[in-house]
């Protein structure tokens, strides 16, 4: 009997309204053609198809042998869950594994080849890298697509599969299978990791971008006993990483995980601690005492900007992720940003992925460079195997 097939589709595309999002857009190309070279070398996936409205991409992809299914940019509204539904149907797809084409830059070929194989073996098998917000799925069989309503966006896609009886495997968590580049840091993150792929680590070294406020970041992260700020859509695992491995004292406050996968951020539902004390007393206040309590802090933005219903355009919400507060239009998402920028500590501002995965990220490098210098006196956990 022959194994069942596995197909990878990366989806990515777009129109480019800003400068800023051609250069993120180029960069973005750079890390799909990285991870198609690296699927190469995975036995257990069949083929890998590319469906994209960029011709150079898919002109770059062709000539490496992935299959494209191109459309061209503008040719009809785009809707996520129908065009992945078309693209399961048209090329008969028997188990897919879904990502976009900037989740998981970091995740390794042996990663794939276990969700590869893991869909090969079971049925109504749901995988996902993420609980509440996942941008790489995978399910047997492919075309259980057609039996949930068709999101027009990826995050709930792996939750709408489980809900029709489908059993969820998750992928062993880790920074590098929740980290995807949404925002201009996480492509500075990206580019300091040691795993990133060549050519994306090109393009990221040639971005005239200011890096100082994250690289001072990183070495206030490198010292001993340090108080460390992390406010947003912070998960669990990466606090319980750095308290095992680090001597920081960790200032946590976590609030409105799953905004968008739930659909609270589309329905103006956000509800923001931080963000109505900000509001009270001003982001310029805010950041004079937050310089009081912390060593360096690390801000998922978008809480934020929800709680206050900022119907932020991605340039303004981009730059201010790079500390480029003269560029910003909005009056408060300005004001915002200079004051982060003028605290007295560095303050990293980003997304979900920032204080998700890119700070794990980050604590794993410094980590990684203590073990070379030849610390040995980092935390392992017993196997389960060992008895107490």
């Amino acid at each position: 009997m022959l194994e069942p097939r596995v197909t990878l589709v990366i989806f990515e595309g777009g129109q480019a309204k800003t400068e800023l999002d051609s250069l993120m857009a180029s960069v973005r190309r750079e890390v799909v053609l990285d991870t198609c070279e690296k699927i190469k070398s995975v036995e257990e996936i069949d083929e890998t198809i590319l469906v994209t409205n960029y011709p150079d991409l898919a002109e770059s992809a062709r000539e490496m042998g992935i299959t494209v299914d191109y459309e061209s940019p503008g040719a009809r509204p785009f809707h996520f869950g129908k065009r992945l539904r078309e693209i399961i149907v048209t090329h008969g797809i028997e188990n897919v594994i879904y990502m976009g084409g900037a989740a998981a830059p970091l995740i390794t070929a042996r990663e794939f080849s276990d969700i590869a194989v893991a869909l090969k073996r079971e049925r109504n098998l749901v995988v996902m890298n993420n609980v509440q917000s996942a941008d790489l799925v995978a399910f047997a069989p492919a075309r259980a697509i057609d039996e949930i309503e068709l999101p027009n966006k990826d995050n709930p896609l792996g939750n709408l599969l489980r809900e029709i009886g489908m059993r969820r495997v998750l992928i062993p968590n880790s920074g590098r299978v929740n980290f995807d580049l949404d925002t201009p840091t996480d492509f500075l993150v990206l580019g300091m990791h040691p795993m990133c792929g060549p050519r994306a680590k090109r393009a990221i070294d040639a971005l005239n971008w200011p890096r100082a406020t994250i690289e001072q970041a990183v070495n206030i992260l490198r010292q001993p006993s340090k108080e460390v700020a992390v406010v947003g859509r912070v998960g669990p695992a990466v606090i319980q990483y750095i308290n095992s491995n680090m001597v920081h004292r960790m200032r946590v406050f976590s609030e409105e995980r799953g905004m968008k996968a739930l659909g609270r951020e589309e329905r103006g539902e956000v509800v923001s601690l931080l963000g109505f004390m900000i509001e009270e007393i001003g982001p310029e206040r805010f950041f004079d005492y937050l310089a009081k309590t912390a060593d360096v802090a690390f801000i998922d933005s978008r809480v934020i900007f929800g709680h206050l219903r900022k119907q932020l355009s991605d340039w303004d919400r981009f730059q201010s992720d790079l500390g480029r507060y003269d560029l910003i239009e909005d009056p408060w998402t300005r004001e915002f940003t200079r004051c982060a920028c003028d605290a007295r500590i560095p303050v990293v501002l980003g997304g979900h992925s920032l204080v998700a995965a890119g700070l794990w990220l980050m604590a794993e490098m410094i980590v990684k460079e203590r073990e070379a210098s030849g610390y040995r006196y980092n935390t392992y956990s017993l196997s389960r195997g060992v008895r107490p």
